[in-house]
């Protein structure tokens, strides 16, 4: 236990994403919050660019470029991949320390092969020591809910890849579940609609700053136009297109039921005293996929229960998973050391 209190020691909590990576750093807060991705030259195989500056290479030479994201569904899909940006990270965070201790969130639905992928990918990329918390978890802390207290707390974390729900009290998970459903896949929608109803195609920029301005997870009172350009899938010429709020809201209603059956189905799962706690002191909403305009509205038509988002939703992981971390001998039961990931002692 020495190594906690090392002045040379960091503290560093991680939300690694399948769209966005979040670094909660000890003293300083949120340091890196960029896109989950990594630029190789398709000529040499070499990685030429990280994070945002990917994206932005992208643009500036598609050619030549190919973006590569480690993760799908929140968990690895390619392990060298996921190793550089994990060094990149790191690299980015901390600078002149010696020694990084790291708590990384994991889909509840993460299986233990999945898990130690991840606890290899840290130590290959530098870190000392490592441990994993469970998303919904370090969601929970990080949007400040009383999970010590003897009451239920439910936290809906929706990210990129997955949403996860948790219901915690006294300090340990009651219920938690997941799905690989989250904002990718309200965007692909998104896409195959544009396709089949114009037989247009358009960038994933586009398609996110349609969902943000003019999408709605319930009936938009004021039925608005976004006007963008695609590309015609039948000449291959560019083309303007309109669509309304109300076509969005229609689209996006069936990846969003989907959310609502597992928001259901935790509920009906959690003990009778902790969901009337729940009844009482409300749903707690985060991750990105939170901030989709009357998704709270939504969830508390469809439950019954009081809905609201966190203060910093999009934070919110990495800022618990580093808490938990702080303040392990707190939320030790809430997190996975090697010695439970892997089944014998180091």
């Amino acid at each position: 236990m020495a190594s906690i209190f090392s002045p040379l020691t960091k503290n560093i909590g991680i939300d690694l994403g399948t769209c966005t990576t979040q670094v909660y750093v000890e003293g300083r807060g949120i340091v890196l919050s960029e896109p989950s991705v990594i630029a190789t030259d398709e000529r040499n195989q070499k990685v030429v660019a990280v994070g945002r500056n990917a994206e932005n290479l992208l643009i500036q030479s598609p050619e030549v470029v190919k973006i590569h994201r480690p993760l799908v569904n929140g968990v690895i899909a390619d392990y060298s991949v996921t190793s550089t940006l994990l060094n990149y990270i790191l690299s980015r965070a901390v600078r002149t320390v010696q020694r990084v201790r790291v708590n990384l969130g994991v889909p509840a639905i993460a299986s233990d092969v999945e898990k130690r992928a991840v606890l290899e990918a840290l130590y290959r990329a530098g870190a000392k020591e490592t441990s994993l918390i469970e998303t919904g978890a370090a969601a929970a802390i990080g949007a400040g809910l009383p999970v010590l207290e003897p009451t239920g707390s439910m936290v809906v974390d929706i990210g990129g890849g997955t949403t996860n729900v948790a219901v915690l009290s006294l300090g340990g998970i009651v219920v938690s579940e997941a799905i690989h459903t989250g904002s990718i896949e309200l965007d692909e929608t998104l896409r195959d609609y544009l396709r089949m109803k114009y037989a247009v195609v358009t960038d994933d920029a586009t398609v996110e700053e349609m969902k943000i301005y003019n999408g709605s997870a319930i009936l938009p009172i004021e039925d608005r136009h976004f006007y963008f350009t695609g590309r015609g899938l039948d000449d291959g010429l560019e083309r303007e297109v309109s669509l309304k709020s109300s076509e969005i809201y229609e689209v996006m209603g069936r990846p969003l039921l989907k959310i609502i059956e597992l928001i259901r189905r935790t509920l009906k799962e959690t003990p009778p005293e902790l969901a009337a706690d729940i009844m009482e002191q409300g749903i707690v909403l985060t991750g990105g996929g939170s901030l989709l305009k009357g998704l709270d509205q939504l969830v508390a038509q469809e439950t019954g229960v009081p809905v609201m988002v966190a203060a910093e939703p999009e934070t919110a992981v990495a800022k618990g998973a580093y808490t938990a971390l702080k303040n392990r001998q707190k939320f030790d039961s809430l997190i996975q050391g090697v010695q439970t990931i892997y089944k014998r002692r180091f």
